[in-house]
Protein backbone atom coordinates (compact mmCIF):
# COMPACT_ATOMS: atom_id res chain seq x y z
CA UNK A 1 0.00 0.00 0.00
CA UNK A 2 1.31 3.57 -0.80
CA UNK A 3 0.26 5.10 2.40
CA UNK A 4 0.68 9.06 2.52
CA UNK A 5 0.26 11.37 5.60
CA UNK A 6 -1.18 14.68 4.24
CA UNK A 7 -1.13 17.71 7.40
CA UNK A 8 -3.90 20.26 7.03
CA UNK A 9 -3.61 23.62 9.13
CA UNK A 10 -5.88 26.45 9.00
CA UNK A 11 -4.02 29.82 9.55
CA UNK A 12 -4.01 30.84 12.97
CA UNK A 13 -7.28 33.76 14.07
CA UNK A 14 -6.55 37.08 11.96
CA UNK A 15 -7.51 40.64 12.64
CA UNK A 16 -10.96 40.95 11.23
CA UNK A 17 -9.45 44.15 8.68
CA UNK A 18 -6.40 45.19 7.28
CA UNK A 19 -4.69 48.28 6.89
CA UNK A 20 -5.29 48.45 3.00
CA UNK A 21 -8.53 46.89 3.31
CA UNK A 22 -7.82 43.62 1.49
CA UNK A 23 -9.01 40.56 2.86
CA UNK A 24 -5.46 38.90 1.45
CA UNK A 25 -3.49 41.82 3.59
CA UNK A 26 -4.91 40.50 7.05
CA UNK A 27 -2.24 39.97 9.98
CA UNK A 28 -2.59 37.91 12.61
CA UNK A 29 -4.20 38.82 16.00
CA UNK A 30 -2.32 38.46 18.64
CA UNK A 31 -4.40 35.51 19.92
CA UNK A 32 -3.32 34.26 16.60
CA UNK A 33 -0.24 34.24 17.33
CA UNK A 34 0.00 32.81 20.53
CA UNK A 35 -1.53 30.11 19.12
CA UNK A 36 1.08 29.67 16.75
CA UNK A 37 3.60 29.18 19.65
CA UNK A 38 1.11 26.49 21.17
CA UNK A 39 1.39 24.99 17.90
CA UNK A 40 5.43 25.34 17.19
CA UNK A 41 6.21 23.66 20.44
CA UNK A 42 3.80 20.81 19.84
CA UNK A 43 5.40 19.76 16.51
CA UNK A 44 9.21 20.46 17.95
CA UNK A 45 7.58 17.67 20.67
CA UNK A 46 4.89 15.34 19.34
CA UNK A 47 8.02 12.71 18.01
CA UNK A 48 5.97 12.43 14.53
CA UNK A 49 8.10 12.73 11.19
CA UNK A 50 7.68 15.92 10.01
CA UNK A 51 6.52 17.10 6.93
CA UNK A 52 8.91 17.32 4.06
CA UNK A 53 7.11 19.71 1.95
CA UNK A 54 4.94 22.46 3.14
CA UNK A 55 2.65 24.52 0.81
CA UNK A 56 1.53 27.87 2.13
CA UNK A 57 -1.18 30.30 0.75
CA UNK A 58 -0.03 33.20 -0.45
CA UNK A 59 -2.68 35.66 1.98
CA UNK A 60 -0.48 37.31 4.88
CA UNK A 61 -2.28 35.68 7.82
CA UNK A 62 -1.06 32.20 6.48
CA UNK A 63 2.13 33.20 5.78
CA UNK A 64 2.59 34.36 9.51
CA UNK A 65 0.94 31.34 10.70
CA UNK A 66 3.39 29.17 8.84
CA UNK A 67 6.76 31.35 10.04
CA UNK A 68 5.54 31.16 13.71
CA UNK A 69 3.99 27.45 13.56
CA UNK A 70 7.12 26.08 11.71
CA UNK A 71 9.86 28.61 13.49
CA UNK A 72 12.95 26.40 13.94
CA UNK A 73 11.85 23.40 11.86
CA UNK A 74 13.89 23.30 8.80
CA UNK A 75 11.10 22.47 6.80
CA UNK A 76 10.90 23.13 2.99
CA UNK A 77 8.21 25.43 2.82
CA UNK A 78 7.17 27.31 -0.41
CA UNK A 79 4.07 29.67 -0.75
CA UNK A 80 1.68 28.57 -3.52
CA UNK A 81 -0.36 30.81 -5.30
CA UNK A 82 -2.99 28.27 -5.37
CA UNK A 83 -4.13 27.40 -2.45
CA UNK A 84 -5.38 31.24 -1.80
CA UNK A 85 -9.29 30.61 -1.09
CA UNK A 86 -8.96 27.47 -2.69
CA UNK A 87 -12.06 25.09 -3.18
CA UNK A 88 -11.82 21.23 -1.65
CA UNK A 89 -11.43 19.83 -5.35
CA UNK A 90 -8.46 22.45 -6.18
CA UNK A 91 -6.68 21.36 -3.06
CA UNK A 92 -7.65 17.82 -4.09
CA UNK A 93 -5.65 18.03 -6.91
CA UNK A 94 -2.75 20.03 -5.74
CA UNK A 95 -2.31 17.43 -2.84
CA UNK A 96 -2.72 14.28 -5.28
CA UNK A 97 0.11 15.77 -7.29
CA UNK A 98 2.61 16.97 -4.71
CA UNK A 99 1.70 13.53 -2.73
CA UNK A 100 3.04 11.68 -5.59
CA UNK A 101 6.88 13.02 -4.65
CA UNK A 102 6.75 13.10 -1.22
CA UNK A 103 5.81 11.14 2.19
CA UNK A 104 4.30 14.16 4.28
CA UNK A 105 2.91 16.86 2.66
CA UNK A 106 1.88 20.16 4.76
CA UNK A 107 -0.76 22.21 3.04
CA UNK A 108 -1.67 26.11 5.09
CA UNK A 109 -4.95 27.69 4.19
CA UNK A 110 -8.59 28.72 4.65
CA UNK A 111 -12.00 27.64 4.61
CA UNK A 112 -14.07 26.37 3.51
CA UNK A 113 -11.92 24.37 1.35
CA UNK A 114 -9.98 22.81 4.17
CA UNK A 115 -13.10 21.60 5.84
CA UNK A 116 -14.56 20.69 2.73
CA UNK A 117 -11.09 18.10 1.87
CA UNK A 118 -11.40 16.88 5.42
CA UNK A 119 -14.72 15.73 5.00
CA UNK A 120 -14.08 14.51 1.49
CA UNK A 121 -11.28 12.30 2.62
CA UNK A 122 -13.44 11.04 5.57
CA UNK A 123 -11.23 12.46 8.08
CA UNK A 124 -13.22 13.50 11.66
CA UNK A 125 -13.21 16.76 12.62
CA UNK A 126 -14.21 18.52 16.07
CA UNK A 127 -18.46 18.98 16.35
CA UNK A 128 -17.22 22.66 16.18
CA UNK A 129 -15.46 22.29 12.51
CA UNK A 130 -11.82 23.47 11.25
CA UNK A 131 -11.73 26.57 13.77
CA UNK A 132 -8.36 29.04 13.17
CA UNK A 133 -5.02 26.79 14.01
CA UNK A 134 -6.54 23.70 13.72
CA UNK A 135 -4.15 20.83 12.62
CA UNK A 136 -5.63 17.62 11.29
CA UNK A 137 -2.51 14.58 10.06
CA UNK A 138 -4.48 12.40 7.82
CA UNK A 139 -3.26 9.12 7.20
CA UNK A 140 -4.55 7.77 3.34
CA UNK A 141 -3.34 5.63 -0.08
CA UNK A 142 -2.99 7.31 -2.99
CA UNK A 143 -4.58 7.65 -5.73
CA UNK A 144 -6.79 10.05 -3.05
CA UNK A 145 -10.34 8.89 -3.07
CA UNK A 146 -12.97 9.86 -1.40
CA UNK A 147 -13.88 8.38 2.73
CA UNK A 148 -10.47 6.50 2.24
CA UNK A 149 -8.59 8.87 5.14
CA UNK A 150 -8.06 7.50 9.00
CA UNK A 151 -7.18 10.62 11.19
CA UNK A 152 -4.00 10.38 13.09
CA UNK A 153 -4.07 13.78 14.98
CA UNK A 154 -6.50 16.51 15.67
CA UNK A 155 -5.12 19.24 17.38
CA UNK A 156 -6.64 22.88 18.03
CA UNK A 157 -3.92 24.75 19.08
CA UNK A 158 -4.48 27.06 22.66
CA UNK A 159 -5.23 30.79 22.68
CA UNK A 160 -4.13 31.05 25.61
CA UNK A 161 -0.88 32.19 27.35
Amino acid sequence: MNTREFWLLRHARAELHSQDGRDRSRQLHAAGRRACASLNHWLKSCGMALPEQVLVSPAVRTRETADLALAGLDLNIQVDQRLWLASADDLLAIAASSLQSCQRLMLIGHNPGLEDLVHHLGGRLPVTGLKPATLVVLSLALPLTAGQARTLQLLEASEST
